[in-house]
């Protein structure tokens, strides 16, 4: 996610933003979550069910969260190779890349509960009784965390503009002559 400094005019255009922003991310989980699934039922071949295994292991996740299970770094095995600024599977085949949805698809859960975090927040300043009316200029960082300044009421200026009535007397033709 890149950092951007956004200007609103109200803060109901901030909310309906991060509104829109929470759509968009709700709609790429759900479209991550139905890949990696297609491609755990139709890819699975009897030589990767051990490892099929594991990764539905993954997407169901323990039912109980006090039971959750420590990996230690030490003992897991992996197949990615760093290569200074990326990182390359070993290998051909889905597992390296239902990894990366897997990933894909972790990062955007996290985003989407900041962003509700953040909504939530605004909400609260609301009915504080901070004025919706209010403009502000906001930073959304790397980390999700949204800085906000407020600003003077945030109606856009309008044009300069200038009406008036321009009248021409026409000329008066007292005789034709011939």
């Amino acid at each position: 996610m890149k950092e951007d400094i956004m200007h609103f005019h109200t803060i109901e255009e901030l909310q309906s933003h991060l509104g829109n922003n929470l759509k968009i991310l709700k709609r790429k989980s759900e479209e991550y979550s139905e890949v990696i699934g297609e491609k755990i039922r139709f890819e699975n071949t009897p030589n990767d069910s051990a490892e099929f295994e594991e990764l539905k292991g993954k997407l169901e996740g323990s039912s109980d969260p006090k039971k959750k299970k420590i990996v230690k770094k030490k003992d897991q095995k992996t197949n990615w190779y760093d290569l200074g600024a990326i990182s390359v599977y070993d290998g051909i085949g889905p597992k390296g890349e239902l990894e990366i949805y897997f990933k894909a698809l972790e990062k955007i859960k996290t985003e989407i509960e900041k962003i509700e975090k953040i909504k939530e927040s605004i909400d609260s300043m609301i009915s504080k009784g901070v004025k919706r009316e209010l403009g502000c200029v906001t930073l959304l960082n790397q980390d999700l965390g949204l800085q906000v300044s407020f600003v003077k009421a945030g109606k856009p200026k309008t044009r300069f503009s200038y009406k008036s009535v321009f009248t021409i007397p026409s000329e008066i033709i007292h005789g034709i002559k011939i």
